[in-house]
């Protein structure tokens, strides 16, 4: 028996969509042409002021970066998402959001950002946030080199590539198709993403 498919939620490019989800059931977020950033935030639904932090989850982890089998942490250090398939094995965790101001420094007053796609679709689902969550960069490849210097390069992500989270909590979820097209961190070239929820065969 195969999972089955509770809701399919398509992002066009350079907007966000948000979503509730229930322990137990599995986020699989595909990039559906490649070289596509998805900023990825949750929220508990049962503490507003606890988020999905990178910060946290790198700490406990003890490194930069995410494998099959690791748990993505939430600001009171408890696991809120297991990596349950990872089909590109490079995604960020240091970068925040893009916001309005970052587009300032390219001379764009009137770009889309991350930020404003990530409040403006909880917004749509009737959630505001206590403050705004710092998310988990899905796709996104950041060189860090010896000096401590980081390098945004293009997503190793192909056509299809994806990831698999079961999650550990009822939480709101929020993922923004990052616009950012003036350096490489898409390929200078948005595309849309595709997340599907599903109830797993059996409950772990």
């Amino acid at each position: 028996m195969e999972d089955q498919l509770i809701e399919s939620v398509y992002i066009p490019r350079m907007t966000g969509r948000a979503f509730k989800v229930s322990r137990n059931q599995l986020v699989k977020v595909t990039d559906i042409q490649g070289k596509q950033v998805c900023d990825f935030f949750a929220i508990s639904m049962n503490d507003s002021n606890e988020m999905l932090s990178p910060v946290y989850t790198r700490s406990i982890l003890g490194s930069l970066y995410l494998k099959s089998g690791d748990h993505l942490y939430s600001t009171l250090r408890r696991p809120l998402f297991k990596v349950i398939k990872d089909t590109v094995g490079r995604h960020d965790m240091l970068f925040a959001a893009c916001d309005p101001i970052r587009y300032l420094d390219y001379g764009l007053s009137d770009h889309p950002s991350c930020k404003s796609n990530a409040l403006a679709a909880f917004l749509d689902i009737g959630i505001t946030p206590a403050a705004f969550p710092s998310p988990v960069n899905l796709f996104m490849n950041i060189e860090v080199k010896a000096d401590g210097t980081t390098e945004i390069r293009e997503p190793t992500s192909k056509p299809g590539d994806h990831v698999v989270l079961r999650s550990l909590d009822d939480l709101v979820i929020a993922v923004s198709a990052c616009p950012q097209d003036q350096n490489a961190c898409n390929g200078f070239n948005p595309t849309d993403l595709r997340v599907n929820i599903y109830n797993p065969e059996k409950s772990i």
